[in-house]
């Protein structure tokens, strides 16, 4: 009985060791998995950032294309790139801080 009983305790103990190797590989999978995932949503953002930039350059060049010769129309174009200047000014300087 004694016998049975140590054998039964032993399997118990190497199954826990078991237990214990596999949790423990699950885990730094895990780790490695968040680090990776980190990663990717710092990537994501970076990509976003240059498609936000991407895309004001386009519309710059858009308006720069249909600067008319029109006096009024010159004016008031200078007047939105103006604008537009500023509001890239005031984001660089908000980037700054």
């Amino acid at each position: 009985m004694d016998s049975e009983l140590q054998n039964t305790l032993e399997r118990l103990i190497g199954k826990s060791k078991v237990l214990v190797e596999k949790y423990n590989a699950l885990k730094a999978a895990k780790e490695a998995v968040d680090k990776e995932n980190a990663e990717l949503k710092a990537a994501i953002a970076a990509m976003g950032a240059q498609i936000e930039r991407l895309q004001q350059n386009y519309d710059y060049l858009k308006i720069a294309r249909t600067v008319s010769t029109n006096r009024e129309e010159l004016d008031r174009n200078r007047n939105m790139l103006g604008k537009l200047v500023q509001d890239i000014d005031k984001c660089i300087s908000q980037l700054m801080e």
